[in-house]
């Protein structure tokens, strides 16, 4: 039922003719489609975006990240693909055109570095307006670490944070920050009109 409601919502599409390539992504975000609009007329203005409390947090076990998000917003997770590879995590405000999703699958390249010049080679029909790098996820202090984490950097090393790009997709009117870290590759898409609120969440995003 939340896979049909999601479809009714225009909330993401899957494109099974476009051509798979190192970055390219199956499951392209929709968040700009005007129907939107109809179904939630109401958006989240930007002071509010900026005064929203984080008190609900998401934990993904198996990823081992964490992130805030606002009271009132819904989570749902949904299989990518029949054959199960990937997942994609839908955050929205149910009353409202608010919210983002997350797209994260299984990532192999060793080449873990995402810039603009990247996606022109691998995704040429994605417009890509004002690429800046970024840093996802909290460094937290070595004494707060629980001993399974200290044992996992241990076996995997020490980085906590990834290095990814964000943007504005011009061709959709959404913002996109993807990275790739522990061979897995996240893409972040929100509408524009929710720009605040989504830089706001990765604030608190975390790596365990």
């Amino acid at each position: 039922m939340i896979f049909a409601a999601l479809l009714a919502a225009v909330w993401y599409f899957f494109d099974s003719s476009k051509e798979r390539s190192d970055l390219s992504v199956d499951l392209r975000s929709d968040l700009s489609n005007p129907g939107l609009s109809e179904i939630y007329p109401e958006t989240i203005p930007e002071p509010e975006q900026k005064a929203l409390d984080l008190p609900k947090t998401f934990r993904h076990e198996s990823a081992r990240f964490s992130f805030s998000y606002p009271d009132g917003f819904s989570v749902s997770r949904l299989s990518a693909s029949a054959e199960g590879v990937g997942e994609t995590i839908v955050i929205q405000d149910p009353k409202r055109q608010a919210g983002f999703q997350i797209h994260l699958e299984p990532y192999d390249d060793p080449d873990t570095d995402i810039t603009a010049e990247r996606l022109a080679r691998d995704i040429p029909e994605m417009k890509v307006k004002d690429p800046q790098e970024v840093i996802i996820g909290t460094q937290p202090s070595r004494a707060s670490d629980s001993r399974e984490s200290r044992e996992s950097d241990a076996r995997e090393g020490s980085a906590r944070q990834g290095k990814g790009l964000a943007w504005v997709a011009s061709d959709t009117g959404t913002r996109e920050v993807w990275f790739i870290f522990r061979g897995t590759l996240y893409q972040l898409t929100a509408p524009l009109s929710n720009d605040t609120l989504l830089q706001r969440v990765l604030n608190t995003w975390n790596f365990r």
